[in-house]
């Protein structure tokens, strides 16, 4: 028979209510006791995200240590095994079959969390002594142990060999196009396509070049909130953040003034990278345009991080000041025309509707005059000349316009 209440056993003394409503009152009170630890644990993990910023900079790897610990219950290690994701990007997960490569072997045993420090260089600069100096800087720092030296000739292998320095002998052929880089540009150029090979088994790459100086454990002071994070040649907070600042064109009149930002260039050669299919192509365009163009490796990384992806969305002064010149077979015909670079207000039929026209005020143009005094905004007037032009078929249309805002220019 179905029970359909503890209630219907009870005795008269009440004596199963009372049972029940005990049962009841741990069961809330162990609710109780969760929901304030969770909250705790929220609560400490807000604090520490909002405290960085008012910490002298002693105590701001503490912190960060501190992110961790909570984050991952004091595993720092587990947080990074996991992968994750970074900006909708999942990670390229570590295989834990049967090693494809060499590399995979080693890496696995060298840095088995997921990450690892590289320098990658020839025998050379053991002859200069800045990858001696590099590699006794690094083993002096107890807790650093993932790091490898990528040797891209077998001399340099010998030598890691020999002194017991963990390495990764991975020949290249240097191409043409930088053969007369001189050696330290052409290695240089070379690493894009050798830290995509880490990246592709599914580990995080921290890049160093072999003149840093290592004083502490580097992984304790990443964020690990980016695709790539690293070194800026920046001097200052606008040199390094970056600024807005403003540009001068005479020819737009009283709206000459544009804004534009600017930083130093990313340094190609303290960078950490996570791997992801975004970096891994990333680094692919880059490796393929080193191989085809002489080009300085630092340049070209900028540009494929921070330049936009694409040049032909241009201000619609390029209609005004380019396009419209051009042979009739040459100008291409616009997709969308954005006419927000000519804001200026223009009064049409001059000071009080009396006069010719053409009388230029504050915050006017001049123009030829119509029929009848009336305000409009020069934006809507220069959408009405684009929509005659391309749609109406008028092909003086534009001519009314000067390139700027001020009469005659272009």
């Amino acid at each position: 028979m179905v029970r359909l209440s503890t209630l219907a056993d009870d005795d008269s003394t009440g004596k199963g209510k009372a049972s029940l409503l005990k049962h009841r009152s741990a069961v809330l009170s162990g609710a109780l006791l969760v929901g304030m630890c969770l909250g705790v644990i929220v609560s400490e993990k807000v604090y520490l995200a909002t405290q960085e910023d008012s910490l002298p900079d002693g105590a701001l790897a503490a912190v960060r240590s501190r992110k961790l610990e909570v984050g991952s219950g004091g595993d720092v290690a587990a947080t990074l095994a996991v992968g994750g994701v970074s900006g909708g990007v999942e990670a390229i997960p570590r295989s834990t079959g049967k090693p494809r490569s060499d590399l995979e072997t080693l890496l696995r045993k060298v840095a088995p969390q997921g990450e690892v420090m590289i320098a990658i260089s020839n025998i050379n600069l053991v002859h200069e002594q800045s990858l001696t100096q590099w590699i006794d800087c690094v083993q002096r720092i107890s807790n650093l142990t993932n790091y490898l030296v990528v040797a891209i000739d077998a001399d340099l292998a010998a030598y890691c060999e020999q002194h017991n320095v963990p390495y990764y002998h991975r020949p290249v052929v240097i191409p043409d196009t930088q053969k007369d880089t001189g050696s330290n540009h052409a290695i240089s150029a070379m690493k894009y396509e050798i830290i995509r090979e880490f990246l592709e088994l599914g580990w995080n790459v921290l890049l160093s070049d072999v003149d840093i100086v290592t004083l502490q454990n580097p992984f304790e002071h990443l964020y690990r909130d980016s695709d790539v994070e690293g070194m800026t040649d920046g001097f200052d907070e606008q040199t390094a953040y970056g600024e807005i600042y403003g540009m001068d064109d005479p020819t737009m009149g009283w709206s000459r003034y544009a804004q534009g930002t600017r930083h130093m260039a990313f340094n190609s050669g303290l960078f950490y990278i996570r791997a992801n299919a975004r970096t891994v192509d990333l680094l692919t365009r880059i490796a393929d345009k080193l191989g085809k163009q002489k080009e300085w490796d630092q340049s070209v990384w900028n540009e494929f991080i921070f330049f936009l992806s694409h040049g032909d969305y241009k201000s619609p002064q390029v209609l005004f000041k380019t396009v419209r010149h051009l042979p009739k077979d040459q100008q291409p015909k616009p997709v969308m025309v954005h006419c927000n670079y000519h804001p200026l207000s223009i009064m049409e039929g001059g000071e009080g509707g009396g006069g010719p026209g053409r009388q230029r005020k504050r915050y006017m143009c001049w123009l030829l005059p119509p029929p009848a005094p009336v305000s409009h905004s020069e934006k809507t007037e220069r959408m009405r000349s684009i929509i005659e032009h391309y749609i109406k078929g008028d092909e003086h249309a534009l001519d009314r316009w000067p390139g700027g805002s001020e009469p005659g220019t272009r």
